[in-house]
């Protein structure tokens, strides 16, 4: 069944690819144009390089772990090029698009507060509620198309109004989807964003007060009772005796502190030390550090499949990858690691120049400058190389290159 579904994936991703080339602009003038982009070359560079990197580890190497790796890969690399495309050919000017996009969101967001009144739960995870684990996609595929949509919809609205119900609603719909690195990058986004508008609107900095007080609510049944406890566990004289070193003052600990409520997924980050994902992520970054070491330039291409505990290739699992951007050293070696993580760094850095100090407010500039802002955020600290949305930052800087002068409606 895997197997199948892997196969339906790469057709129809091939599929997509192949319709979106057939889009291009294929005539003679319009392609030099294209090829003529300093940083679309690098990025048709770096997708070259991957492809023919993959190809010749699958060639000359043997083993279950390089065919899984390779297909892993081949899989990246197709979605990479496709999102590169859609990026290079996004109409973000069309009004159609808006109202979908806006439409999709509204439903999304009234269908999770109706969850989440009906059912009294923050937290929506499909696979669990409907107890198909193949047939619905990831709580991380939700958030990554909510993510998405918010993204679109903040670049090609340009009102007051619709931007704060972007923002607030999409924090709610992030919080409910329980993808903790896109609620934050969401987060910081549009922290940054009201900073960015605040300084010609100052009305986007109540918009950042209530994007706080709507995080403090979010919090609040994580925050409150350990404040109650710690409040508590204060002592009422001004001066308190130390206990002696190496042993504990059991009268000294906060009573009910073992009753204390678990804390929810999304705000773990409160307390790593009792997040099991956290210390998970330490180890197999620890592991990528150690094929890194071994081989510097070259990497290990497959090693994040490899089963040290096991010792057997065939038990390899496809997601035993460093979570940030060391996985692209330790799949594609250093050449690879340096190309990928500065086409995003530039991506960014020439957006940014055009938002931030030359306030432009083209919808094409402002979505390529969030999306490099969230891919690069998260690529430090969370998503690996086989994470595909970077590639729409890289389109969408390159469409912005090519359209300098283009405008909002």
């Amino acid at each position: 069944t895997m197997v199948i579904g892997v196969l339906i994936a790469l057709t129809v991703s091939l599929g997509v690819l192949l319709t979106l080339m057939a889009l291009l602009p294929w005539r003679a003038g319009r392609l030099r144009h294209v090829a003529g982009n300093r940083y679309a070359r690098w990025t048709l560079a770096f997708l070259l390089y991957t492809l023919c990197w993959t190809l010749a580890h699958y060639i000359v190497l043997d083993g279950d772990y390089i065919t899984k790796a390779s297909r892993q890969s081949l899989e990246t690399i197709i979605f990479w090029s496709c999102l590169f495309l859609i990026g290079l050919l996004l109409p973000l000017q069309a009004g159609a698009l808006r109202v979908a996009f806006f439409l999709s969101f509204v439903v999304v967001l009234g269908f999770l507060l109706h969850f989440f009144i009906s059912a009294g739960d923050t937290v929506y995870h499909a696979q669990r509620i409907y107890s198909d684990a193949e047939g619905v996609s990831t709580y991380q595929g939700f958030a990554r198309s909510a993510m998405i949509t918010l993204l679109l919809l903040l670049a090609v609205f340009r009102s007051f109004r619709a931007r704060m119900l972007v923002i607030l609603g999409g924090v709610f719909i992030l919080y409910l989807l329980i993808s903790r690195s896109d609620f934050y990058a969401f987060l910081a986004l549009s922290a940054a964003l009201c900073l960015i508008w605040g300084l010609k609107q100052p009305r986007y900095f109540l918009l950042l007060l209530l994007l706080t007080l709507e995080l403090s609510v979010l919090a609040a049944p994580d925050i409150l009772p350990r404040a109650g406890v710690l409040l508590e566990s204060m002592p009422s004289d001004k001066t308190v005796e130390a206990p002696m070193s190496g042993t504990a003052d059991a009268a000294s600990m906060p009573d009910g502190t073992d009753a204390l409520p678990r804390l929810s997924r999304q705000f773990e980050v409160l307390d790593f030390s009792s997040s099991k994902s956290w210390a998970s992520r330490l180890s197999l970054q620890k592991i990528a550090l150690t094929q890194i070491a071994g081989n510097p330039l070259m990497g290990q291409f497959g090693g994040h499949i490899l089963r040290e505990d096991s010792g057997k290739h065939a038990k390899g699992h496809r997601g035993r990858y460093a979570h940030n951007a060391l996985s692209a050293w330790v799949t594609y070696g250093l050449v690879g690691f340096i190309l990928y993580v500065s086409l995003t760094l530039c991506g960014f850095l020439i957006a940014a120049r055009r938002v931030v100090l030359q306030q432009q407010d083209a919808p094409v500039w402002l979505l390529a400058f969030m999306v490099t802002f969230v891919c690069l955020l998260l690529s430090i600290v969370s998503k690996s190389v086989y994470w595909p949305l970077p590639a729409l930052g890289w389109g969408l800087v390159t469409q912005g290159l090519l359209n300098p002068a283009s405008k909002p409606d």
